[in-house]
């Protein structure tokens, strides 16, 4: 008999290719609206947003009459009348009318005459109360992230005191375009020599080029807040979402105030306060929505981390 002899047919030998990098997701992290909107909103709870906007609110309350204070003092050397006059005429496009009209009383009485300590106390009063508001804000959206802070109480200050700032210089801007946009267009149209068109134009943008301060603002209080490291983007979900829900936010609880609502039957002279409180906290709340909003996509995102981690895989 003859001996068969098996001979084994091996595979050809080949190298595994390296794992593909994650595919970008996309402006909503793979998410749809809809799954978005649940995921926001489960989180919302749970992280007790609706306490933190309190929180906020009451923070903010404490700083703003130092900033104004501090505001006051500071336009007092720019060779425009009326100047603050005209910031709260701004103001009151979004503000409740109760609110604006508290505003103006107060900064009335510091405007009557000149006080030599009024620019020293109430930039030093207006940074230190506006950064505790930015440290809650910190807070809220380690809470987002499902994340401890693990840096120093002198760096976590610090970065609220430059994210005040800087939160203060872009709403100056947006404020200021707002009020001097149509002089500003005039003499722009005069200066290029475009006419009318380019005035037409420019009183148009300025609206959404305010906006976009904004937005371009709070993306950067979303990006250095939190104790997470992140890809920077000029523009967030978050950001948009917060700046267009504080707009009609804001005109909403105004119509509501103007038409419905009796405060001052309720709360007599505290009418005021209490309206001014209450945007507040409706601002606050948007604020740390549109952080929970990145959040999520965030977590949701391929190229993103999961909950709990600070950096990416």
């Amino acid at each position: 008999m003859g001996v068969w002899e098996r001979t084994t047919v091996h595979p050809p030998q080949t190298t595994p290719s390296p794992a593909a990098p994650p595919t970008k997701s996309g402006f909503l992290g793979g998410l749809s609206v809809k799954e978005l909107a649940t995921r926001v909103s489960k989180e919302v709870r749970e992280d007790d947003c609706l306490g933190w906007a309190a929180q906020l609110a009451y923070y903010v309350l404490f700083a703003v009459f130092p900033f104004f204070l501090f505001l006051t003092a500071l336009l007092s050397f720019l060779p425009i009348p009326n100047l603050m006059e005209r910031i709260i005429a701004g103001l009151a496009m979004v503000v409740p009318g109760e609110a604006v009209t508290l505003l103006q009383d107060n900064i009335r009485q510091l405007v009557t005459e000149q006080k030599g300590g009024l620019l020293s106390f109430g930039i030093l009063a207006a940074l230190w109360s506006s950064s505790s508001a930015v440290v809650a804000i910190t807070a809220a959206l380690n809470q987002a992230y499902d994340v401890e802070e693990g840096r120093p109480w002198w760096k976590v200050r610090g970065i609220a005191l430059l994210l005040t700032m800087g939160l203060s210089l872009f709403l100056l801007l947006a404020v200021v375009l707002l009020i001097f946009g149509p002089q500003l267009g005039g003499g722009l149209a005069s200066l290029v020599g475009l006419g009318s068109v380019f005035e037409l134009l420019w009183n148009l943008l300025r609206w959404p080029v305010s906006a976009g301060l904004l937005i371009v603002a709070l993306a950067v209080v979303y990006y250095f807040a939190p104790d997470v490291e992140q890809d920077w983007m000029w523009i967030t979900p978050g950001a948009v979402f917060a700046v267009l829900a504080t707009l009609l936010a804001s005109i909403g609880f105004s119509l509501y105030v103007s038409h419905f609502g009796s405060y001052n039957k309720t709360y007599g002279s505290l009418d005021a306060v209490i309206v001014f409180l209450t945007w507040l906290y409706l601002t606050g709340l948007c604020l740390l929505v549109g952080g929970e909003i990145n959040a999520e996509i965030e977590h949701a995102a391929p190229e993103g981390k999961a909950p709990g981690h600070k950096t990416g895989a």
